[in-house]
């Protein structure tokens, strides 16, 4: 070998050798950059965590964990297209990894992406990332399609990795409702709200089983409940008000028809309701005067038109009442066609 040759050789060498060194150097340099940022999401400092994993991304463009972590951060931070990005670019990266999958199935509800779902946390689970939310979130997804039954398979799957899943109960407890268990649904919620105290959601759905099963007193406890924890929600005073009234307490349902009008005027339930209580007790005048504001700033309220008619009927005013139960099976209330029937 003449002596270009040997230069030539020893140059290539030494040259690979070199950029060997450099790649591992940026490798240790982006492994720290990306604890660095793991310690920063603790602290929930997601700017500096962010600025971390970028250093960390571009030194290392195929460390696959560091772009998912910067789809979380991005996330946290309202940067969902970029989100996107990172998290495609994971699953080029290492496509035996369903974490990035299970993140873009998650991301479709924060909002329209254009991403398949389903097939997004299918292929998650398939690819072996077996979490609780990962099939809480398939169950969701199941549960608003109407897959009740295999919404609770995966709800039930979420629960047995993580006993104390308050939202899987929760959820559960809808898709079995939706099937008529409404046993199975009570015994869900009260799970729901044993393991999470603080959840109003779940204490006012308790509360609307327990309405359904006759158990005004509880229904009325679990709304009190929901109300201590969020003041502003307008359909658990609505709902107590109605089970306060079932239980003789007209004054009490009356005040809380009127702390939900309170927070909206417009709240067409709690002031139908007022009505209706109104009329139950030949108040027809107020009662009527009620129904009329409802309609006159809501003509689609069909209800109203039900419970007016009744009103008008009861005041001498059967024409009235007629015309108003005609427009209320128009909108969709087929309980009205008996009384239209009694207009023929």
């Amino acid at each position: 070998m003449n002596k270009l040759k040997i230069l030539f050789v020893l140059v290539f060498f030494s040259q690979n050798l070199l950029f060997s060194q450099v790649l591992e150097k940026n490798k240790r340099i982006s492994r720290q950059a990306y604890n660095n940022a793991v310690e920063n999401i603790n602290a929930a400092g997601y700017q500096a965590a962010l600025s971390d994993l970028d250093t960390a991304c571009s030194l290392d463009p195929y460390f696959a964990e560091a772009f998912v972590l910067r789809a979380k951060v991005k996330v946290e931070l309202g940067q969902i297209p970029q989100a996107l990005s990172d998290l495609k670019a994971a699953t080029r990266l290492d496509n035996n990894n369903g974490e990035p999958c299970f993140y873009l199935g998650y991301l479709q509800f924060k909002g329209d992406t254009g991403l398949n779902i389903i097939d997004n946390l299918n292929l998650a689970i398939q690819k072996g990332y077996k979490t609780p939310h990962s099939y809480y979130y398939r169950g969701l997804y199941k549960l608003l399609s109407g897959e009740l039954s295999n919404a609770i398979e995966d709800f039930t799957a979420s629960i047995s990795m993580q006993e104390n899943f308050a939202l899987a109960y929760h959820d559960r407890a809808i898709a079995k409702y939706r099937l008529g268990d409404v046993q199975g649904a009570l015994l869900d919620l009260r799970q729901a709200t044993n393991f999470n105290h603080n959840f109003p959601l779940a204490f006012i759905n308790l509360g609307n089983m327990n309405y359904e099963l006759g158990d005004y007193s509880s229904a009325i406890e679990d709304y009190s409940v929901a109300l201590s924890l969020d003041s502003t929600l307008l359909s658990a005073y609505n709902n107590r008000g109605n089970a306060r009234y079932l239980m003789g307490d007209k004054e009490g349902a009356i005040m809380d028809f009127n702390k939900a009008l309170l927070l909206s005027k417009n709240y067409y339930p709690a002031s139908n309701n007022k009505a209706c209580m109104l009329a139950k007790s030949d108040e027809l005048n107020e009662a009527l005067t009620i129904l009329n504001e409802i309609i006159a700033s809501d003509a689609g309220f069909a209800k109203a038109y039900l419970n007016r008619g009744l009103v008008k009927e009861l005041l001498g005013n059967l024409e009235g009442a007629c015309a108003d139960w005609g427009k209320a099976l128009e909108l969709g209330i087929t309980e009205a066609r008996n009384y239209v029937n009694e207009c023929k």
